[in-house]
Formats: structure tokens, C-alpha cells, sequence
């Protein structure tokens, strides 16, 4: 944890004679009974404005204080507006809070075994407020500048953030658009992951409450499955990250799921896209949940848009259900516990013509179904040094995929998985301070069961087929089990004042392939003048051969990717923050399709590129800009000639802003976004195959071309408004408002001899309302 002393934003005070809260009896928000007596606010006027305010409370080492009792203090604020929430409110797990108070009130923090800290409500978002231990230090301590991210180029944003970023549409995969170093796509296209700093899909892991889904996207491609009303924080970690994340080669994207609030409420919203209910509140002091549901609109909308005399019947038109729940509860003061849902069911078919028989009409029917449910529960513990977090998920998934009369994939796989870790902070050991040691494990034991019946699968710089609807060269139909094992330990320790380091070492055991792997990382954070941090970073990664067929091998090795990154974070002022990096990737023993048409581990490739973060936070306005440049390159075989990943994007750039009115009525946003196209591989001609009828196609240099240059302009309007108890708020989020139409792509006819252009959507407005009661 790096702490740089500026200007006052809040203040630490050990050994004062403050009030003293009553102590929470364990972590969380549950409330607590509103001051009385003393203790009570004075009658306030209406002068000054009420605001929501959102903090993290820490110790000394970074680590979240959970349970501890934030309250506005009496008097702070005599000419303030009164209070509409419960007096006093408990931070929760992660150590945040969110409480009611007067602009400039002063928030009291306490927390049994912790001084008692006191913070200033300057605005809707604080800094990190730190605690110390009781007696530790008799000084006052002033803090200012957010805590450091994970890694050099990581951010983490809370839900109201992803909300505030224009062109989202409420949705955090819009929202991740705008991280750098994400490559950007002009058509809403389904992927089961994030591609990232120029590497594949399958390279990054997305987590939800520190384990794994499936997917992130619906078949439709333009919702997440999870929506932004049931999203604490997202946290999002390009590379470098620590020894307690692992199984991807490239990036990690880490949701937490929203605990319940103290107070209760309903809310429901509707758009053209789909419609969601949310509910949350406590039951009794120690108990709060959230309930989240939704489905698709868009299945009911489509078929009235779609025109009469189209040829294509769309048997079951896109449509998704997703559900989320979050119970936490208080045990006692040093444990809480938590148990966190999500599952969603996507189907989509389609038949591509309305006028053939039912046997013709269904040899040109495609068919899917994604759907999965994890459930995760888990406990937290805290007393003084030691701190301790336990886990264990399941997960029931089902994938299914048919086309024509031949083709198809069902895929069942169940899997458990056991999660614990232990931390240990130190003052001071061996002459090092402000020690944090941690040590962890995991397991992931599935069995996996597979009927398949498809063409070759087409692979990382492999250029289209000609679509042939009889070809099943590839089938497997099996069951088999894939346990995995990871273990986990990491030091942390200031070598002086100015330099912090953290040395780590995870070790992964694939048992379906044999292999046992070890990954060394560590971390130098060195402070300099003027608010400056050097970051360096250098690190071992591994992805197990999982993705598509690759799982159905037992020869494969995992793939390697060795990282470094050097880059600087600097706070000039509150509220804002630029972090410029530089990195490089070294990737080998990368899977690729051997000459005979077996998979192997023959590939290698590179990464290097650069990125600028900004970001701004200080009352009404919030302000990003994001600019990337990659270049990603790699060598399928011996011998071969260097081409482009896939998914290379050069250049990316993202600017938003968003302003809110000092009533907080009016919300008003823009984006602006500018990136490279992808490459692909243009077709010089074909040959026609007599035996099957269909013309093959002769292509040139893998990725030798690139779609042209996108850029486009996404505005958002949000207006609130209250009809007594009930909170009203109607948006308008429209991307694309000038409606440039970029090349996306380009399709060819049968004979591969002409070309038509496939374009984006020149618009995607999106309108909705939702009601909070």
C-alpha cells in the first residue's frame, strides 16, 4: 500500500476524544439505531446540499477494515439539510460504506482495536480512508490520493462509475470498451471472453467473486449477462497481476457482486433492450440481501421490425433470463459471510429460409443455448494482524449448439471449487516495515461431458472455410474429469520509506495434461518528487489448454507468457490521476494446428506497446481518457513467417466526461472513441471441389489487410425525479450519434469472385426507465 502525503482530503486521528460509536458487532452495512440524545443532529435548514457519500476504509497495509461504524458527527453540519438514512451505517467486507450526509459534514470512523478516524464528506467519492491500530501512533496523519492500483494500468470502478460512462447503455462490457488496451469491436459480436493488450479471447479470465464464468457476453452480443445495477466494483487488471490470480496468460477482469443496502428498496427498469427488477435491503441488523433479475425485450420488439418479406424465419428470436443473489450476513465481530449467486439462460434459433419443407427448413436451422449457474459461499475473517478469506463454489453449466441435419455440440460440465487464503501484517520484521505476508490455495475439480460432431475448428489466424453443412471430421463423444490444483504465496515490505516491494510465487498443477507449474512475480514501487510513483513489474503466466477442442487433448502443454511492465502513477491533485506505462510480452509454447492437422505447441509471439490512463473525480465531474498502442505479433510454426495476432489493434483511443447538477437531477455525458480496425486475411481466388460442389478459397498472407479506421461519438442523458417515496429516472444512452458507418468486414459470394462490405450499426440508441422505490 503506497501512501503520499498532499493536500487534506481526510484526517486520521489516533488517541482524540472523539464520541465513540458503539462498536459493530461484525462486518457489513447493517445499520445501526440513529444517534439519540447528545449525540443527535441539531434541526438543520435546507442550505446545504445532501449528498452520498462513497469511501473505502483501510489499515495501515492496505488491508480493508470490515465492520467498522461511520457516522456523521453532531454538529458537524448545523446548517445543513437533514438526513434521510439511518445515522450510522458499517463498512462492509471490502471495507467500503456509503452514508447520507451534508456537503462538508465530518464522518466519524470507529472500529474496536483502531483508533478512531475522521473524514471530511467533500464529495460524493472519498479517498481511502486509513486506520490505525489503537495506541500506534499518537499523531494525526493526513492522507491524500487514491490507493494504488493492482498493477500499473489497472482501474477499478465502482457502479455508479460504469453508469456515468457514456455509450454504455448501463453495461459493463460498453464499459470495459473504455479501458486501455481492451480491443474494440465495431459490430456487437459474442466472445466468450475480453481480448486484451492484443492476445485472443480465451488469454483472459473473467471472475465473479474471485471465480470464473463461462461467459461474459449474451449470443446477441450487446448485454453483458451481468447488469450494472447488481455490480459493486469491477476491477480491472490488463497484466502483472498478483500470485493469486492465475489460469490466463494476458488479463484478469474481477466483479464483485452488491451487497444488499441497510435500507430497503425496489427497482425496476425497462428499455428496448431487455427489462430488470432489483431488490435489496436487511433483515433484521445483521442480515442484508440483493435479489436481481431481468430478461430480454428485444425478442419481443424484433419481429415487428424485421420486414414481411425477409427470408428467414426466426424460430425462437433472441432471448436471455439472468438472476443474481447476494445474502451477507454478521456472525460476530471478527467473522461475516456471504453467499453469492448468478446463472443465465441465452437461446437463440434460426432458420434461414420460410419456404422449404420441414426437412430442407431444418438442414438450414441453426441452434443455441448458453446457460449456467454458479453459486458461491464464503466467509471473511479479521482481528487485528491476521485476516482470513474462505470459499467454495459450484458451478452447473450447458452448452448447446446444433446446425443443420449433422452438426452439433452438447457440452455439460459441473465443477467445484474450494478457495482460502490467509494474511499476516507485520510493523515491522527483520528491519523490513509494513510487512504483508499472504498465503493461498485453490482447487478446480470438473468433469466434463462432450458429444461432438463438427468441421475442423477454425483457429487463431486461420481464415474462414467454405461452409460445408455434411462435414463432421471432428468428433468426440466422452466424459472425463479435469481437476486442477494452485497454491500461492507472496511477501510484501517497505525496503525503505520511498521503496515498497512485493515477491510472490504461484504454483499450478494441470492434472489433465501432467503438468506442474511454477510462476514467479514481483513488484518495485519506488516514491519520487512531485507526486510521482515508478512501478515496475516482471512475471511467469500460464493458460491451460482448455479452450474449444483443446480440452479434449491430453498432449497439449500450457501456454507461456512472460510479462514485464514499467510505468509511472501520478497524483497531482485530488481526484486525479494519469498513469503512462510501457510493456512487453514474450509468449511461447502458444497452441496452434500442426501440418498434419493435430494441434501442438509450436507457436511463439510477442507483445509491446504502450498506454496513458487519466482519469478525474472530484464532485459533479468525472472525466477518462484512455489511449493504447500495441503491436502483437507471433509465429505459428518453425520456420514460418511472422504475421499479426488477430485481434492486433494498433491504436485506441477513448475520451468521456459526465457532469452532474449540484441537485443531482441532471446527469450529462459524451464519448468520443477512435480505434484501429482488426487485420484479416483478404482471398485471392478459389477452386472448385467437384465432389462436395463448392468453391474452396485460395487466400494471400494471414492478416496482411486491416478494416478501415473507426471513430464515433456516444452522448447520454440521465433526469431524475422524485413522486414521493418513489425515485424516477429516465435516460437516453445513443451511440454513434453522427452515424458513421465503418467497415467492419467483408463477406464474399460462393465463388469467392466478389466482395460486399459489412458495415456497423450506424446507430444504437437505447431508452429506458426505471422506478426506485
Amino acid at each position: 500500500m503506497t501512501l503520499r502525503c498532499l493536500q487534506v482530503s481526510a484526517v486520521l486521528v489516533a488517541g482524540t476524544g472523539a464520541a465513540r460509536a458503539q462498536p459493530a458487532d461484525a462486518p457489513g452495512e447493517a445499520p445501526l439505531p440513529p444517534p439519540t440524545g447528545d449525540d443527535a443532529a441539531a434541526p438543520l435548514s435546507h442550505e446545504v446540499p445532501v449528498i452520498r457519500v462513497t469511501a473505502r476504509v483501510i489499515d495501515a497495509f492496505g488491508q480493508p477494515v470490515a465492520g467498522a461504524v461511520v457516522t456523521v458527527e453532531a454538529g458537524a453540519a448545523a446548517a445543513g439539510a437533514p438526513i434521510d438514512s439511518p445515522g450510522a451505517v458499517r463498512t462492509n467486507r471490502e471495507g467500503k460504506f456509503t452514508i447520507r450526509a451534508p456537503m462538508g459534514a465530518t464522518l466519524v470512523i470507529d472500529r474496536s482495536g483502531f483508533d478512531t478516524a475522521i473524514a471530511n464528506a467533500t464529495g460524493e467519492a472519498l479517498d481511502d480512508i486509513v486506520m490505525l491500530k489503537a495506541g500506534s501512533n499518537a499523531e494525526t496523519i493526513e492522507i491524500k490520493s487514491e490507493a494504488p492500483p493492482a498493477a500499473q494500468g489497472a482501474e477499478v470502478l465502482d457502479r455508479e462509475e460504469l453508469q456515468r460512462i457514456p455509450g454504455t447503455g448501463n453495461d459493463i462490457v460498453r464499459a470495459l470498451s473504455a479501458m486501455p488496451g481492451v480491443a474494440n469491436f465495431q459490430l456487437p459480436l459474442g466472445y466468450s471472453g475480453v481480448v486484451i493488450r492484443g492476445s485472443s479471447p480465451q488469454d483472459s479470465k473473467v471472475l465473479v467473486d474471485d471465480f470464473e464464468i463461462p461467459v461474459l457476453f449474451h449470443n446477441i452480443g450487446f448485454r453483458a449477462i451481468i447488469p450494472a445495477e447488481s455490480v459493486q466494483s469491477l476491477d480491472y487488471i490488463p497484466g502483472g497481476f498478483g500470485v493469486e490470480f492465475g489460469r490466463a496468460s494476458s488479463g484478469i477482469i474481477n466483479v464483485a457482486t452488491r451487497p444488499g443496502s441497510d435500507k430497503r428498496s425496489e427497482q425496476a427498469e425497462v428499455s428496448f433492450i431487455d427489462g430488470s427488477l432489483l431488490a435489496q435491503g436487511s433483515i433484521g441488523d445483521k442480515t442484508r440481501y440483493t435479489l436481481g433479475l431481468r430478461r430480454s425485450t428485444i425478442d419481443f420488439i424484433l419481429p415487428s421490425i424485421l420486414p414481411s418479406d425477409i427470408d428467414l424465419s426466426l424460430t425462437t428470436v433472441p432471448s436471455y433470463y439472468d438472476g443474481q443473489l447476494r445474502i451477507d450476513h454478521e456472525f460476530s465481530s471478527h467473522w461475516n459471510g456471504y453467499l453469492s449467486s448468478i446463472g443465465t439462460n441465452d437461446v437463440f434459433e434460426i432458420q434461414a429460409t420460410k419456404q422449404d419443407s420441414p426437412q430442407e427448413a431444418k438442414a438450414k436451422r441453426f441452434y443455441n443455448n448458453t446457460r449456467f449457474l454458479r453459486t458461491t459461499v464464503g466467509a471473511n475473517y479479521h482481528d487485528g494482524p491476521w485476516s482470513a478469506s474462505l470459499a467454495l463454489s459450484g458451478i452447473v453449466q450447458q452448452f448447446i449448439f446444433e446446425a443443420g441435419l449433422y452438426q452439433e455440440i452438447h457440452v455439460s460440465q459441473p465443477q467445484i471449487a474450494p478457495r482460502a487464503e490467509v494474511t499476516r501484517t507485520f510493523d515491522d520484521l527483520g528491519g523490513l516495515g509494513k510487512v504483508v505476508w499472504r498465503l493461498g490455495g485453490e482447487a478446480q475439480v470438473g468433469r466434463a461431458d462432450i458429444n461432438l460432431a463438427l468441421p475442423t475448428e477454425q483457429r487463431e489466424g486461420e481464415p474462414p472455410r467454405s461452409y460445408d453443412p455434411k462435414d463432421i471430421t471432428e468428433q468426440f463423444h466422452g466424459a472425463f474429469w479435469v481437476p486442477d490444483f494452485a497454491a500461492w504465496t507472496s511477501l510484501a515490505a517497505d525496503l525503505d520509506p520511498r521503496i515498497r516491494a512485493t515477491l510472490g510465487l504461484r504454483s499450478d498443477v494441470f492434472t489433465r495434461i501432467n503438468e506442474a507449474a511454477l510462476e514467479p512475480r514481483g513488484e518495485v514501487a519506488i516514491k519520487l518528487p512531485a507526486a510521482l510513483t515508478a512501478r515496475f513489474s516482471v512475471g511467469a503466466y500460464r493458460r491451460p489448454p482448455e479452450f474449444q477442442s483443446e480440452l479434449l487433448h491430453t498432449d497439449l502443454m500450457a501456454e507461456h507468457s512472460t510479462q514485464a511492465i514499467a510505468g509511472l502513477q501520478w497524483d497531482p491533485r485530488e481526484g486525479l490521476r494519469i498513469q503512462p506505462s510501457v510493456y512487453y510480452y514474450d509468449r511461447s509454447h502458444l497452441i496452434t494446428t500442426n501440418p498434419d492437422g493435430t494441434l501442438g505447441n509450436n507457436g511463439h509471439g510477442k507483445t509491446v506497446g504502450a498506454e496513458l490512463l487519466a482519469t478525474y473525480r472530484t464532485g459533479p465531474w468525472f472525466g477518462w481518457l484512455s489511449y493504447s498502442y500495441s503491436h502483437s505479433t507471433r509465429v505459428d510454426q518453425p520456420g514460418a513467417e511472422e504475421r499479426l495476432f488477430d485481434f492486433d489493434q494498433p491504436h485506441s483511443l477513448n475520451a468521456a466526461v459526465s457532469w452532474r447538477s449540484p441537485s443531482g437531477r441532471w446527469q450529462l455525458g459524451g464519448r468520443f472513441e477512435l480505434y484501429s480496425g482488426l487485420p484479416y486475411t483478404p482471398p485471392t481466388g478459389s477452386i472448385y471441389d467437384s465432389d462436395r460442389n463448392i468453391y474452396n478459397p485460395v487466400y494471400g498472407t494471414v492478416n496482411s489487410a486491416r478494416a478501415a479506421l473507426h471513430h464515433q461519438l456516444d452522448l447520454r442523458v440521465d433526469y431524475i425525479w422524485h413522486s414521493g417515496p418513489l425515485e424516477m429516472m429516465v435516460f437516453a444512452d445513443i451511440q454513434n450519434v453522427y452515424m458513421n458507418e465503418s467497415v467492419a468486414g467483408y463477406f464474399y459470394s460462393y465463388d469467392y469472385t466478389q466482395t460486399a462490405e459489412f458495415k456497423s450499426i450506424p446507430i444504437i440508441p437505447s431508452f429506458g426507465i426505471r422506478g426506485t422505490l
